[in-house]
Formats: C-alpha cells, sequence, structure tokens
C-alpha cells in the first residue's frame, strides 16, 4: 500500500509539470485527534481524550484554472489515542488507561478555490503592492496505518505487579506478551478533509501555504477489540473513528521557474563609450 501511495504521488506531480504550472515542497505539520468511539462501546464505559500529533512529507500545488488549485501531499503521520475506563456498564477497571501512537503513510488531496487580496500602496505612489490568496477546500485524505506502539495500565496488570504495559501492536496472531493483538485491521482508511487558509509568495518562484484542516474520519481502525496476550482481562476498542485537526505549513518551489524565465533578455543597458 505504501508503494502505491508513493506513485499515484508521483503520477500526480509528472502529470501536474506537463500541463501548467508545479509549486512543489517540503510540509511539516501538529495535529491534534481525538478518538470517537462506537455506542455503545465494545468494552463498556471509555472516555477518549484529545492528543496531539504530527506529521511531514512533500506537497505538490497545480493550478488548474484562475482561481482553482489541486493540491496533494504525501506524509508520514504520527496520531495519538488516549482512552480512560470509567466505572459503568460492562466494565468495573475505573483504573484502566490506554495512551497508544499510530503511524500512518497518508495522501491528502484538496482542491481549493483562492481569493486574491492586496497589501500596501498601489505602484506610482511610493509603495509596493504585495499580494496574498486565502482559501477554501476540500477533499479526501487517504491512510496507510503502518503500525502501533502504546502504554496501558489497569487494575488487573497492578494486581500482577506490573505498573504499566509497553506494547507494539502486531497485526495478527502472537503469543508474545509485549504485543497487542490487531486483528480484523482496516489498515486502509479514508476520511474527508476540509481546509482554509492563506498563501503567499515571499520571492519570485517561491510560495508558502499555511493551512488548517479538519480530518472528519470514516473509517473504523478494526472491527474487533485489541488482545493483550498477557492479560485476559484488559482490550483494547478498535470501533473507533480518529477525527484530527491540522495546522501544517509548506515552503514550496515553481518547479518550471527556469522554463519561464526564458525569452527574458539578461542584457544590461550600457552607455555607449565616448570617443
Amino acid at each position: 500500500m505504501r508503494q502505491i501511495l508513493l506513485s499515484i504521488f508521483l503520477i500526480c506531480l509528472f502529470a501536474f509539470q506537463a500541463k501548467g504550472q508545479l509549486y512543489w515542497g517540503p510540509v511539516l505539520g501538529g495535529s491534534v485527534s481525538k478518538a470517537s468511539l462506537s455506542d455503545p462501546p465494545l468494552n463498556g464505559d471509555w472516555k477518549s481524550s484529545p492528543t496531539y500529533g504530527f506529521d511531514l512529507g512533500v506537497m505538490g500545488a497545480m493550478r488548474v484554472h484562475k482561481n482553482f488549485v489541486l493540491n496533494i501531499q504525501l506524509n508520514y503521520s504520527n496520531k495519538g489515542k488516549v482512552i480512560d475506563g470509567t466505572n459503568g456498564a460492562g466494565r468495573s477497571d475505573d483504573n484502566a488507561k490506554l495512551n497508544a501512537r499510530m503511524q500512518y503513510i497518508e495522501m491528502p488531496i484538496f482542491y481549493v478555490l483562492e481569493f486574491k487580496n492586496l497589501t500596501g500602496k498601489e505602484s506610482g505612489k511610493g509603495g509596493r503592492t504585495k499580494t496574498y490568496d486565502w482559501f477554501l477546500g476540500a477533499g479526501p485524505t487517504i491512510s496507510y496505518w503502518m503500525g502501533t506502539r502504546g502504554t496501558l495500565q489497569s487494575s488487573y496488570l497492578k494486581e500482577n505487579l506490573i505498573e504499566s504495559l509497553n506494547y507494539t501492536g502486531v497485526f495478527g496472531f502472537t503469543e508474545d506478551l509485549d504485543k497487542e493483538i490487531i486483528e480484523d485491521a482496516n489498515r486502509f482508511q479514508f476520511a474527508i478533509n476540509i481546509t482554509g487558509g492563506l498563501a503567499f509568495e515571499p520571492a519570485v518562484g517561491r510560495k508558502v501555504v499555511t493551512a488548517l484542516s479538519f480530518n472528519i474520519a470514516q473509517s473504523w481502525l478494526a472491527a474487533t477489540d485489541g488482545q493483550f496476550p498477557i492479560s485476559f482481562v484488559d482490550s483494547d476498542p478498535m470501533k473507533i473513528k480518529n477525527h484530527s485537526l491540522r495546522l501544517s505549513v509548506a515552503y514550496l518551489f515553481d518547479a518550471n521557474i527556469q522554463n519561464r524565465k526564458k525569452g527574458k533578455s539578461t542584457i544590461k543597458n550600457t552607455r555607449p563609450k565616448g570617443r
């Protein structure tokens, strides 16, 4: 799946460059995510808390019309899931707490409408006019779940003199005591991405894009709960959707800047030499 996402991204970049103006460059983001549990939860009562994450990767942007821009990113993403047990129906352990970190390869694709704004004084009036664009858009986010690590605390573990369990997720069966068994996992996941932000050019052939995105998850993590070989009591609710709010900054370069410079004279005006 990682190879498929990379292939799609590269094909899009080559197609962008062939059709028109293409900007590309690094992108860095930070996010806040919160697990939305099924109702009712499979394990009784749980409550989720927001947690931070980050991502980094490459972004490509192509103007397809006067005010319309198509953006595509390929990112490594690290997201969290924090849930606490509460004393309720189906669960009597209010000491249970699970803090997981999940790693993804993600491809956000968003089509935006840009609106141009002018700042500063107009040319000829003692100043220089600057422009920036603000934009709104939407599109899908396609993700591939690579793995997970986390920490589990529970009354059962404490009774067995284990303060906490540091575990690694396994997509299949295992008997290792430091692992979590995740079966029927949705490793290929999908979300709806609603985006808004600002874009400006600090220099010729350069572009800075700042975006705030709300990713509305559409896929459960898995169809069944995660299980821990070390404990026959504790389990990890997987029928959740992990929504996130993301702030990202990209610094992009014009891939066709050399072609845009063609035809421009570089000969400087000089005065004729006197005799």
